[in-house]
């Protein structure tokens, strides 16, 4: 994980992945993988005191090699523990001309949760991020 002097960027998630990964490939040569994974978390009380449980839904983006991996492995439903950084995307909309962003996490490290098919064994396997340069397509 890569971190500038004075600040902390560090983000980590344990859930499921909502729907089948998405791989993209850009001309350079590199390639992202881009998923969905789901959380929970306590909600707001209701009138008679009792927490709801309420879902957040994280944007993951996979580079290069993890995202390989990523692809591979992973599947709707999958459980994962992501370790990445914050960040934001911000473009303006060509139709409408307005500001746009997205906040989503770059992974850093994948660790697959998923049982392995026909054992009881639990795969924990870790991936992690080549250190590759920035040079982020968009």
């Amino acid at each position: 994980m890569r971190q500038v002097r004075g600040t902390v960027n560090t983000v980590e998630l344990i859930g499921w992945l909502g729907d089948a990964p998405e791989m993209r490939s850009f001309p350079s040569g590199s390639s992202v993988c881009l998923f969905n994974v789901a959380t929970k978390h306590l909600g707001a009380r209701s009138e008679n005191g009792e927490r709801s449980i309420e879902t957040d839904w994280t944007l993951i983006e996979a580079w290069n090699k993890l995202g390989e991996q990523c692809m591979r492995y992973l599947h709707k439903g999958s459980r994962v523990r992501i370790v990445g950084s914050l960040r934001t995307h911000s473009w303006s909309d060509r139709e409408t001309g307005l500001h746009r962003h997205r906040t989503f996490v770059r992974a850093d490290e994948v660790l697959f949760l998923d049982s392995r098919p026909g054992t009881d064994d639990t795969d924990q396997d870790i991936v992690e991020a080549a250190d590759e340069p920035e040079d982020v397509p968009f």
